[in-house]
């Protein structure tokens, strides 16, 4: 199963998420919490699988590395574009929103109600606190996903 504990990411990784989280929760108080840091190659192949392999495959290779079987409907949807994932370098993390106690999906959300979109503030405190933020990226943006800038 997938962590979300920081101590899974790399030292200088760490550092970088410690300081996002601390900004981030000044900035849009409660809404954001960490979905993944690391995971396994073995997970990372089986979450690629989805969207792509049919069901009966897809919760085979779930059920090998211990998540949880999807449905039809689930699997109707691509979950990441790639197998060679920073996550499985320990230097990416995954967040989402929650809001009223649930997962938003909502990408103009926004629970502090101060008229910024809160994945709009998280990209800006990403960028402040030295980290890749997934939603600047052209082909396949990726909201909740920030990661170690490379130079």
């Amino acid at each position: 199963m997938a962590s979300r504990l920081i101590e899974d990411l790399t030292p200088r990784m760490q550092k970088k998420i410690r300081r996002f989280e601390v900004c981030l929760e000044i900035a849009v108080p409660g809404a954001f919490k960490r979905s993944c840091t690391y995971r396994s190659q073995e997970e990372q192949n089986a979450l690629w699988k989805r969207g792509r392999e049919s069901l009966a495959t897809v919760n085979m290779h779930y059920k090998a590395v211990g998540m949880a079987p999807i449905t039809e409907q689930e699997n109707k949807f691509k979950v990441t574009w790639t197998t060679n994932s920073v996550h499985t370098d320990r230097e990416a993390v995954d967040y989402f929103i929650q809001l009223e106690g649930k997962y938003s999906n909502d990408l103009k959300v926004d629970t502090d109600g101060d008229k910024i979109e809160d994945w709009q503030e998280f990209g800006k405190i990403a960028e402040t606190c030295g980290l890749e933020w997934g939603g600047t990226w052209k082909n396949k943006p990726d909201y909740p996903h920030v990661q170690w800038r490379s130079a």
